[in-house]
C-alpha cells in the first residue's frame, strides 16, 4: 500500500477507463484530469460497439464484422449473450433466450451446468 501511494504521488495525472457492457451494444468511456468525459471510439469510429459473437468457419468474430456474418449466417450468431452467461442452463433466462433465437445453438456444459 506505501508503495502504491509513492507510485500516485509521483503520477501528476490518472486516467480512469469505463465499461458500459449493455446487453446489445458496449461503450468505453475515458476520464482525465481537466478534460470531461469522453465516449472512446472503436475502429469504425463510432462510440457505440456492437455486443454480438459470430463461431463461422472456425474464426471468432466480433462487433460489426460477427453482424455482416450474422446476417448470412444467422446459427452462428450469438447476441444478448449478457442474459445467460453464468445461468444454469433450467433456468428461465435460458428458456426465454431459446425461445427468443431458435437459430441460435445453446448447449449445456455437463461439469458446470451452465450454458457453453
Amino acid at each position: 500500500l506505501l508503495q502504491l501511494a509513492t507510485v500516485y504521488r509521483s503520477c501528476d495525472a490518472v486516467a480512469v477507463m469505463a465499461v458500459d457492457f449493455g446487453s446489445e451494444f458496449m461503450k468505453v468511456a475515458i476520464v482525465k484530469p481537466g478534460v470531461p468525459m469522453e465516449i472512446a471510439l472503436n475502429k469504425e469510429s463510432r462510440r457505440k460497439t456492437p455486443t454480438l459473437v459470430s463461431l463461422h468457419d472456425g474464426e471468432r468474430l466480433f462487433s460489426d464484422p460477427a453482424m455482416t456474418t450474422a446476417v448470412r449466417y444467422p446459427k452462428s450468431a450469438y447476441r444478448f449473450l449478457l442474459h445467460v452467461i453464468g445461468q444454469p442452463f433450467d433456468s428461465a433466462a435460458v428458456r426465454q433466450y431459446i425461445e427468443r433465437f431458435p437459430n441460435s445453438k445453446v448447449e449445456v456444459d455437463d461439469v458446470r451446468g451452465t450454458v457453453r
